[in-house]
């Protein structure tokens, strides 16, 4: 949102408001903050009980009604989902229309477990009798607790049907990918486009290596770790091969069973400016996720430091890929484990590294996702 609001704000006026919780002001981006009772040290994050409830939606609406007559806004653009309701009651509010981008499946799922298995939507029943169970087996080993988690995973879908009733409401929805649009689609949102998520500036290889030297035999995964994720194959495959070095950066969720390999290097949950720096380490990057991936923002990232990437077949996960590596069924680490040796072992390495960065520029063109986004304001503020 904000490296979006940066590039619009080089010719348009855009105003940024949040709860006291928000980036600080740039020259370009006027930045806004309503009073919010929980302060946070920088790196946490709070509870969504704190936002996901009807006062805070008619609280932060009166702010943004406010704001909106303040300044004189145009449109107003939604990136937090539990700020949703707050955006689309300021535009009844205001008759200001209002566009709001889906990331992710919150609107759809709290849980998005059924995801993982290839539905293409998601049930009240399905959540019930298959997705409840499966979330407790796999994510609270602690059966003490599933008769107490049980009746809140039930009011988590009931405030997630709120959120989507909203979500329909708004003029239209911006789905990062055309596969989480087809997503939202077959659930019933038939207001939904695809703009691409904003990629980073190209980020340079090479610099400071540090402990961490990059070599031929390096790849790197980043992300969080779990069975979603496809974490257990990655370290399954991994495990059959001992003369490549593995670096993965993130939260490790306790879905993931897997003991880590000698040759893999856990470096836990970062900042995301020591995760930038870790591309430069690696000669491949690697996401195996099991769920339809949105649009993951690492393998932007890995596009923009000109690494060749290995994908899974699910969700956006394909549309990093092209002529910079190789497409692989994220439940097989026999072929997980041969295509990252198939990859490392040609002799064009940098070259597929070179066709990622052709790659970002013309699939996830800046200049283009920025004209994609004003072409949409202005339709829809006629």
């Amino acid at each position: 949102m904000q490296a979006l609001a940066e590039k619009l704000g080089k010719k348009h006026r855009v105003y940024v408001l949040s709860p006291d919780l928000s980036p600080k002001p740039t020259r370009r981006v006027l930045v806004g903050k309503f009073p919010f009772p929980k302060k946070v040290a920088p790196g946490q994050t709070l509870s969504p009980l704190w936002f996901n409830n009807p006062v805070f939606w008619l609280y932060a609406a009166f702010y943004l009604a406010r704001a909106v007559r303040k300044h004189q806004i145009d449109l107003i653009h939604v990136h937090g989902k539990y700020i949703l309701p707050a955006g689309v009651l300021a535009g009844k509010l205001t008759r200001t229309p209002v566009a709001a981008t889906v990331r992710d499946f919150k609107f759809l799922c709290p849980l998005a477990v059924c995801f993982t298995q290839g539905k293409p939507s998601c049930h009240f029943s399905t959540y019930l009798t298959q997705e409840i169970p499966e979330y407790l087996v796999r994510y609270q080993p602690n059966r003490l607790t599933w008769p107490f988690l049980a009746p809140w995973l039930v009011v988590a879908k009931l405030q997630q049907l709120v959120l989507k009733q909203f979500l329909l409401a708004a003029d239209q929805v911006i789905a990062v990918s055309p596969e989480l649009q087809k997503i939202y689609r077959l659930s019933g949102v038939k207001k939904v486009t695809t703009i691409y998520n904003l990629p980073p500036e190209a980020l340079a290889k090479g610099g400071k290596q540090g402990k961490l030297a990059r070599g031929k035999k390096t790849i790197l995964s980043v992300g969080k770790l779990s069975y979603g994720k496809g974490s257990d194959t990655l370290i399954q495959a991994a495990g059959r091969l001992p003369e490549y070095r593995f670096i993965l950066a993130g939260a490790k969720n306790i879905s993931l069973k897997s003991k880590f390999p000698p040759n893999v290097t856990y470096l836990g949950q970062l900042p995301h400016a020591k995760v930038v720096k870790l591309y430069s380490k690696a000669s491949l990057f690697i996401i195996l996720s099991r769920w339809p991936e949105p649009l993951s923002r690492a393998g932007l990232e890995a596009l923009s430091a000109g690494l060749p990437i290995i994908a899974s077949n699910r969700g956006a996960n394909p549309r990093l890929v092209k002529d910079n590596g190789l497409v692989v069924n994220p439940d097989d680490p026999y072929q997980v484990a041969a295509a990252i040796k198939k990859v490392v072992s040609r002799q064009n390495l940098k070259l597929l590294g070179q066709n990622s960065l052709k790659l970002l520029k013309r699939r996830f063109n800046r200049q283009k996702i920025v004209a994609a986004h004003l072409k949409l304001y202005n339709q829809l503020s006629r």
